[in-house]
């Protein structure tokens, strides 16, 4: 992530929140689209949807993740100052030790490293290994980048752009980090159709960890170690 990104904004740099808030209001619709949309078209049965969740589920997610991404990479492309190793090694290694952190604190809570739950017990990225080739490959890729470097990517182009819109992007509990982390855990509480009331923890767990992302992304000046933090603790749910 650029040095120039985190500069004080002028009246022509700053952000509306229109761009983002229709970004995000994208991503809630998706989901619902994907599973319900190929269900009428191609007149899937409730048994057949339910035995392929996990494939549904990682292409809404691909989905949800692709308007943030392309206008992520837009928004770097456009900036004319390069890209600083040091803030990238920094933000890698912090990205690598906070992941450790939470990894340990799973095992002493929890017992397990691996859980391999995803939307009611279904291993995304396990299943999709599962599948006849070229298939296999194909949906494994697409699971580990979507629920991997997708979604980091969509907390950090909306704590980005909440920030340049709403100003005070210097702080590290910036209005963008707060919104976005509140934004980013609303949706898991939809999770109540799959969880129950163990819905509301996860919601409070992914206010945490988007917490974490953003204030690693505004400390590092990089979006590296929030990509490989969520990669890292979200990938032992897959």
């Amino acid at each position: 992530m650029e040095e120039n990104q985190y500069q004080k904004e002028t009246t022509s740099e700053k952000y509306s929140v229109v761009v983002p808030s229709i970004v995000y209001v994208f991503s809630l619709i998706i989901p619902g689209l994907a599973l319900t949309i190929p269900a009428i078209l191609l007149h899937w049965s409730k048994d057949y949807q339910l035995n392929h969740l996990y494939f549904i589920g990682t292409l809404g997610q691909s989905l949800m993740d692709l308007p943030a991404v392309i206008l992520f990479l837009r928004m770097n492309r456009k900036s004319p100052a390069p890209a600083d190793p040091k803030s990238r090694m920094a933000s890698l290694i912090l990205g690598l030790i906070l992941a450790m952190i939470l990894a340990g604190l799973r095992i002493l809570l929890s017992g397990n490293l691996i859980e391999g739950r995803f939307m009611g017990g279904v291993p995304a990225f396990t299943q999709s290994l599962n599948l006849a080739p070229p298939w296999n490959v194909i949906a494994s890729i697409l699971a580990l980048l979507a629920y991997g470097p997708g979604e980091a990517i969509f907390v950090v182009y909306l704590v980005l752009v909440f920030d340049k819109a709403l100003g005070g992007s210097q702080r590290l509990f910036s209005r963008g980090v707060i919104l976005t982390s509140i934004l980013w855990a609303l949706p898991h509480l939809f999770n109540i159709f799959y969880f129950g009331l163990g819905a509301i923890a996860n919601a409070l767990i992914m206010f945490f960890l988007g917490l974490i992302m953003g204030i690693l992304l505004k400390r590092t000046r990089s979006s590296l170690g929030p990509i490989i933090f969520w990669t890292l603790v979200n990938g032992t749910s897959m």
